[in-house]
């Protein structure tokens, strides 16, 4: 990977003192810029998706009407993130029309734990996103 190196120096002179400041930035290059966006990609998608299973449970949980359109939506929407994980765990019901559905449970943390994974990968592949500035000041008196 490479970075962009900036090295300046400023220096402020006044009446009985001088100071000098040194500044050291170590930027990433773009190729690291990108890699990091690609890292933040993941991570959105991955939120967004966990967000609709965690949706999703609650209101399997809570008995929501599978008719109304907001539910219906939900569930339509997961119902291809969750079908790997469908018969992985029995539901086990609260009440009439409400139940605990463990493999949505077990399908949000797979996904969670495959952002991580992928996220990792990329860092190991391509490298660190870090950046570095460093500052030395120096004050003088003038006499």
């Amino acid at each position: 990977m490479s970075v962009e190196h900036k090295e300046h120096v400023e220096v402020v002179r006044d009446s009985g003192y001088e100071r000098r400041r040194q500044i050291n930035e170590v930027a990433p290059s773009t190729q690291t810029t990108l890699v990091s966006r690609i890292i933040q990609l993941i991570w959105l998608l991955t939120a967004i998706v966990v967000l609709l299973i965690g949706v999703r449970f609650v209101l399997q949980m809570i008995g929501a009407n599978e008719a109304n359109a907001f539910a219906s939506l939900i569930f339509q929407l997961t119902n291809p993130l969750i079908s790997p994980f469908a018969n992985l765990l029995p539901n086990t019901p609260i009440s009439t029309g409400m139940a605990v559905e463990w493999s949505t449970l077990v399908a949000g943390v797979a996904y969670l734990l495959l952002g991580l994974l992928l996220t990792s990968l990329v860092r190991i592949l391509f490298g660190s996103t870090r950046s570095v500035r460093r500052t030395r000041t120096v004050e003088r008196s003038r006499s």
